[in-house]
C-alpha cells in the first residue's frame, strides 16, 4: 500500500538483479565446458535478466558437449520459443476461450497499443500490479490501448478466476484455457514466470516485453500521447 516505498524496493531488487546477471555472465563465459554454465543460463533465462540475443549468444559459446546435453538441447528449445516472441517479431496469433465460453482470438483484440498480460488469481505479484494496470486502461482505452489478460489459473478453478477479475476491476477483455502453466497460450509466448506482458502496435508486432509499473507507463504514453 506503499507505492514510494515499492518502487524504492523494484529499484534496489533492479541493481542486485544487474550485478548478479554480470556476474553470471562472466561465469559462463568463462567455462564453456561445464554444465553448471547450462544450469546457470537455465536459471537466468527463468528471471528473464538479458535479451534473446544475448541469451542465444551465450549459449551459441558453450561447448557442442554441453549443447548436446539434455540440459543444452532443453535450453535450445526454449532460445527458439524465445526468438519468436523477441521484440520486434510478430507476436505469435493464438484463440482462447473467454469466462462466457466463447474463443477470443488475438487479431480481434489489437488496439493502436495492446498489452497481452499473463497473470493468474493466485499471482500475488499479478494482483498488486493490477491498480497500476487498471489505472493505465483507464487512462489510455480511449486513446487506443487494448488489452488481452491470459490467466494461467487452474483447472476447476473458473470461479477463482472469475472473482479476481471482478475485485481488482480489470474491465479489458480476458482468456484462459484454466491449465496453469500448461496453457497454449503461455506455452506458445514461452512464458515461464508472471507478471509477463507483450506490448503490441497496431500490427501485432512486439514492441516491448516485460514492463510494469511507471516502466509501462512511460512506453504506452510514449506511444499513445
Amino acid at each position: 500500500q506503499n507505492p514510494a516505498l515499492m518502487q524504492e524496493i523494484q529499484q534496489k531488487q533492479k541493481e542486485l538483479q544487474e550485478n548478479n546477471t554480470g556476474k553470471f555472465q562472466k561465469m559462463i563465459s568463462e567455462n564453456p565446458q561445464s554444465l553448471v554454465s547450462a544450469l546457470i543460463l537455465s536459471d537466468m533465462m527463468n528471471g528473464k535478466s538479458l535479451s534473446t540475443n544475448e541469451f542465444k549468444e551465450l549459449f551459441e559459446n558453450l561447448d557442442e558437449e554441453v549443447k548436446n546435453s539434455e540440459i543444452g538441447k532443453q535450453l535450445n528449445e526454449t532460445i527458439q520459443k524465445a526468438t519468436a516472441t523477441a521484440v520486434g517479431s510478430k507476436a505469435p496469433e493464438f484463440s482462447a476461450p473467454t469466462p462466457e465460453g466463447e474463443q477470443l482470438a488475438l487479431k480481434d483484440a489489437l488496439g493502436k497499443i495492446t498489452i497481452v498480460d499473463f497473470w493468474a488469481s493466485w499471482c500475488k505479484p499479478c494482483r498488486i500490479e493490477n491498480p497500476n494496470v487498471v489505472k493505465l486502461y483507464n487512462e489510455y482505452h480511449d486513446k487506443g490501448l487494448n488489452i488481452i489478460g491470459v490467466s494461467l489459473d487452474k483447472n476447476g478453478q473458473k470461479d477463482k478466476w472469475l472473482k479476481a477479475i471482478e475485485d481488482d476491476g480489470l474491465t479489458w477483455q480476458h482468456v484462459s484455457n484454466l491449465q496453469y502453466w500448461q496453457g497454449p497460450v503461455a506455452q506458445l509466448y514461452n512464458v515461464r514466470s508472471i507478471p509477463a506482458t507483450f506490448i503490441l502496435d497496431e500490427n501485432g508486432v512486439i514492441i516491448a516485453k516485460d514492463l510494469r509499473g511507471e516502466a509501462l507507463r512511460a512506453k504506452v504514453s510514449e506511444m499513445l500521447d
